[in-house]
């Protein structure tokens, strides 16, 4: 494991900048898959230990997840699948304690979180990150509650459920 990474579609919000500007300075080897609108600022503003990657297949990002130290996650989205997918792979995640992370990531379990979306906090966290600390089976085992399978039967439940409610409703049954 020699690379963190970050990747996705390259939009603003998404606040790649503080990751990239966090690694520039801590000369840190970061891998960046994914292209989008800001991806020509976001070069100009990485060092050479930051490597663009632009789109890769299904089969290669998932390499690239197994192979990395951990995967980062500065933005706050109301749930983000790459950090279910690096937990998938087995690897951590350093995720901003906002949205959905918050309900995907355990801290000190199968990621990390910080405060603050400021590249600095992320530096600070990235230097006290120990990967080590971290079980690849277990954050495998926990992902796999995200699993198309486990989804599809969560939502024939729920939906047998409601239906069996509406039916006891319609015919008086208590």
């Amino acid at each position: 494991k020699e690379y963190y990474l970050i990747g996705g579609r390259l939009v603003p919000y998404k606040r790649y900048d503080l990751v990239i500007d966090a690694f520039t300075k801590l000369g840190i080897p970061l891998k960046v898959f994914g292209s989008g609108p800001i991806e020509k600022d976001l070069r100009a503003r990485a060092g050479d230990n930051v490597q663009f990657l632009g789109r890769v297949s299904n089969e290669e990002r998932a390499r690239l997840f197994q192979d990395a130290i951990a995967f980062l996650h500065p933005q706050e989205e109301d749930f983000g699948i790459t950090p279910v997918e690096s937990m998938a792979a087995g690897r951590p995640v350093i995720a901003y304690r906002k949205g959905g992370a918050t309900e995907t990531v355990i801290d000190r379990k199968t990621g990390v979180f910080f405060d603050k979306q400021h590249w600095e906090e992320i530096a600070n966290t990235v230097l006290h990150f120990d990967h080590t600390k971290f079980d690849p089976m277990e954050i495998r085992e926990f992902a796999k509650q995200f699993s198309t399978q486990i989804y599809h039967k969560q939502m024939h439940d729920y939906v047998q459920n409601k239906w069996e409610e509406h039916r006891k409703k319609v015919l008086g049954i208590v």
